[in-house]
């Protein structure tokens, strides 16, 4: 089974407060919109990224893996 696993570290100033649930909302639908027109099974390799928080640090990555559990 090929799963797409995401993961994002909340520990920094673009998640604090009332922040949180937007930021991960924007970083997901900005992955999202990038990834949208990928069909090809053989480019699989282009939904694996870096993910960015609004200030522009790295915050997290998208990876396909051939696992069973997450």
């Amino acid at each position: 089974m090929t799963n797409l696993n995401i993961k994002i570290n909340t520990d920094n100033e673009a998640f604090s407060d009332s922040n949180l649930g937007s930021e991960i909302a924007r970083i997901l639908k900005s992955y999202a919109n990038a990834i949208e027109t990928v069909v090809d099974p053989d480019t699989s390799w282009e939904l694996e990224t870096k993910l960015r928080d609004i200030n522009g640090n790295t915050v997290g990555q998208v990876k396909l893996s051939m696992e069973d559990s997450f």
